[in-house]
């Protein structure tokens, strides 16, 4: 049987293909795949790009917002599994997308699990944070308090958010208690402890609650 030949992709598809290519520039910028090329895709074409995107693995919330865009039975599904990622970025897109899916005791469970186990640097701890912002039951408030205390590679993102969420500060990060919150980026377990008694002092939570000592 002879091979059929592949139908070459029109010009939009091949400027949403060469849009996936991420580099560190657009990676670093936050910078998503080309969706107003996607817009002009159709027909054929276009179940080949989502066939595309979806064996495309790993998965980043770029995947996501294009499905999203898509929008066919497959792509909806696809975002529904993407609900439980261990990538809070693709978490995060996929609630934007099909929020009626969402399992707050799960969504929860991975929020808790996401601020004591993921790295800052990589970002995720960063989304999980401001996740954090809009959704914080008392678990999660639990895991802001526990991150203060027992990571200080992150705990002045953490202290922060607790002033913010109990009043005590206008935004997420009040730059104007920067000095207090930077108290709790030191590796010395006893300063830490002092400040984060200082931190429940003001947003009128027992520390006992939490230090073990």
């Amino acid at each position: 049987m002879a091979n059929v030949p592949q139908i070459p992709f029109s010009d939009a598809a091949r400027r949403f293909m060469e849009s996936m290519k991420i580099t560190y520039e657009k990676w670093h910028d936050g910078e998503g795949f080309d969706l107003e090329a996607l817009a002009q895709v159709k027909g054929e074409e276009l179940k080949r790009i989502e066939a595309v995107l979806l064996n495309h693995k790993p998965w980043d919330w770029r995947d996501i917002e294009a499905l999203a865009q898509i929008d066919s039975p497959e792509a909806r599904k696809a975002i529904e599994s993407s609900l439980n990622s261990s990538d809070a970025n693709v978490r995060r897109e996929a609630r934007k997308h099909v929020p009626e899916k969402i399992d707050p005791a799960e969504r929860e469970r991975l929020l808790i699990s996401a601020l004591e186990n993921d790295e800052l640097l990589l970002d995720n701890l960063g989304t999980s944070i401001d996740e954090a912002e809009t959704f914080h039951p008392p678990g999660v408030i639990d895991a802001l308090f526990r991150g203060a205390l027992n990571r200080p590679e992150a705990g002045v993102h953490f202290a922060a958010l607790l002033m913010y969420l109990h009043g005590k500060a206008d935004e997420p990060f009040d730059w104007s208690q920067r000095p207090f919150f930077l108290r709790f980026n030191t590796p010395d377990r006893r300063e830490r402890e002092i400040a984060f008694r200082e931190l429940c002092e003001k947003v009128g939570v027992d520390p006992a609650k939490y230090i073990h000592s």
